[in-house]
């Protein structure tokens, strides 16, 4: 967990922010299926139905510890979860939900529906999660899938267990799959369609804040 007297004033504003939007909806092509958008998140976001259904959200994916707060049944019939109870300290034990939590997440944006990864701050834990997904469905380094969520939420930081764990992820998922590797021609074309926009801010909803 972060700080509040260890950030800086952009980190401070990030996590002030509900949600950030990392991985925008993919293309309609004649070719290929739309694809879902990916948020990173805190448990304000979690906690603000409004937002969710404005952004279109249908998959949550907790990374939380914390036994007092369920699973609403109201909630479960409108939100598929994936829950992974994982404190945020170094000695925890981050890998064995890495594939978990991949999975889930490519099922649902290969279905065109939206997911949000959220902790309690949105700043180790899920941001973990997200640069796992990125590292084994994208092909991309620990160093360039961390480097890309940082633009979109600046206030992420991984604790030192878990970027260990991430890297140990990032070598198993390049033995296990050199050849997802795509060529500069089709990785310029594809970051240019789903990496490459302005990070997006994503604020309490009027009703909520009000």
């Amino acid at each position: 967990m972060i700080t509040f007297d260890s950030v800086s004033s952009a980190e401070m504003e990030a996590m002030c922010t509900p949600m950030h939007r990392i991985l925008s909806p993919g293309p309609i092509t004649t070719t290929c299926k739309p694809t879902g958008a990916l948020y990173l998140g805190s448990m304000a976001a979690m906690h603000d139905r409004d937002l969710l259904h404005e952004h279109h959200i249908t998959h949550l994916v907790q990374v939380l510890e914390v036994p007092w707060l369920p699973q609403e049944d109201e909630a479960a019939a409108v939100f598929s979860y994936h829950r992974i109870d994982l404190e945020d300290r170094t000695s925890a034990t981050l890998r064995p939900h890495l594939a978990a939590a991949c999975d889930f997440i490519q099922a649902a944006l290969g279905r065109g529906e939206n997911v949000l990864v959220h902790c309690q701050q949105g700043v180790s834990r899920s941001a973990s999660i997200v640069i796992a997904y990125l590292i084994r469905q994208h092909a991309m380094s620990y160093d360039s899938a961390f480097a890309l969520v940082k633009t979109r939420r600046a206030c992420i930081h991984p604790n030192s267990g878990f970027v260990a764990a991430l890297r140990d992820w990032e070598a198993a998922c390049t033995l296990r799959s050199p050849i997802l590797v795509p060529t500069p021609k089709v990785a310029s074309r594809y970051m240019r369609d789903r990496f490459t926009h302005e990070p997006q801010e994503i604020r309490v909803s009027k009703s909520a804040s009000g």
